[in-house]
C-alpha cells in the first residue's frame, strides 16, 4: 500500500511537471538583425560628433551635458567588444522537450541499427540541453551519456540504455532551438531606445508621444520624443535609416513602465510597521 502511495506520488508530480509550460529568452549568435547599428568601440569620446550633438542641442532643446553623456552613453551600447545581449530568441519549454524527444528517439534508432557513428551520436547529443531537467539528479544524465561517449570506442549496449533513459525523463535533454528566429528580439535596439529616454526625462521633457489615424489598427506614432530617437537612430545606423513607430513606442511604454517600479518600490512603505513601532 505504501509502495503504491509513493508510485501515485511520483506519477503527479511527474504529470504536474509535464503540465508546466512557460518559454525562457536566450542570447544567441548567428541571427542577424534588422538593423544594422553603427558598432565600434568609442569609449570616452562617444559615438556622435560635435555638428551631430550640436544638432541635437538645437533641435531637441538637450543641455550640452547631456548631449555629451548620451554620445558615450550610446557608444557603450554600440561597442563591438562588449557582452551587449543583440538577440533574445523564446525557448518554449514544452516544445524543447518534445524536440529533444524526437531527437532521442532519432539517435535510438539509428545507433541500434548502426546507422550512425560514434563521433555523430557524441555531436548530436552535445547540441542538446539539460535546462529544463526536472530535478539535479535527471540533469546528470545527459553529461553522464556524453562523457560515456567520450570515453568509449564504440556504441555499447549501456550507451544504448543511457540514450533510452534520456528519452524517458521529460527535461533531461532538451533541444533548445528557438521558437521563432524571425521573432528576434533586438536588446542592442531596447537599450538604445533606454538611453534615449533617460536623456530626455533628465532634460525635462514629458515621456509622451501622439497616435493619429492612418487607416491601420493602432494607427500611426508620432511625437517630438519620437523624432528624437528617430534622429538618433537614423545617426547610428547604416546606413542610415529609422525604426517603426509602433516599435519604439512600444520600447517608450517599457522603459515607463520600468521607472513606475522603481519609484513604486523607492516610496513603499516597510511591511512591517516603522522604525518607531
Amino acid at each position: 500500500m505504501q509502495e503504491e502511495t509513493k508510485a501515485s506520488r511520483q506519477a503527479n508530480e511527474v504529470e504536474e511537471y509535464e503540465a508546466e509550460d512557460y518559454s525562457i529568452y536566450l542570447h544567441m549568435d548567428g541571427v542577424k538583425c534588422s538593423t544594422a547599428w553603427r558598432l565600434g568601440s568609442y569609449g570616452e569620446d562617444g559615438v556622435l560628433k560635435p555638428d551631430i550633438k550640436a544638432h541635437l542641442v538645437n533641435k531637441f532643446s538637450l543641455p550640452k551635458e547631456l548631449a555629451e553623456r548620451l554620445s558615450i552613453e550610446l557608444g557603450y551600447c554600440l561597442d563591438s567588444d562588449g557582452d551587449v545581449a543583440i538577440n533574445l530568441l523564446e525557448i518554449n519549454r514544452t516544445q524543447a522537450i518534445e524536440r529533444g524527444r524526437k531527437v532521442l528517439g532519432k539517435l535510438v534508432r539509428q545507433s541500434k541499427n548502426g546507422a550512425c557513428t560514434r563521433q555523430d551520436l557524441l555531436a548530436d547529443l552535445k547540441k542538446l540541453s539539460p535546462y529544463f531537467a526536472a530535478s539535479p539528479e535527471d540533469a546528470t544524465l545527459l553529461p553522464q551519456a556524453i562523457s560515456a561517449l567520450e570515453n568509449s570506442e564504440a556504441i555499447t549496449p549501456d550507451i544504448h540504455a543511457a540514450l533510452e533513459r534520456l528519452r524517458r525523463t521529460p527535461g533531461a535533454a532538451a533541444d533548445m532551438s528557438p521558437r521563432d528566429k524571425r521573432r528576434a528580439h533586438d536588446k542592442r535596439r531596447q537599450y538604445i531606445v533606454e538611453t534615449c529616454c533617460y536623456a530626455w526625462k533628465d532634460a525635462g521633457h514629458p515621456l509622451t508621444y501622439t497616435t493619429f489615424s492612418d487607416g491601420r489598427r493602432g494607427g500611426q506614432r508620432q511625437g517630438i520624443l519620437i523624432e528624437f530617437i528617430q534622429t538618433v537612430v537614423g545617426m547610428i545606423t547604416v546606413p542610415s535609416h529609422g525604426l517603426s513607430g509602433e516599435t519604439i513606442r512600444k520600447d517608450i511604454d517599457r522603459f515607463r513602465d520600468a521607472l513606475a517600479r522603481e519609484e513604486e518600490e523607492f516610496w513603499a512603505p516597510p511591511e512591517f510597521g516603522n522604525q518607531y513601532t
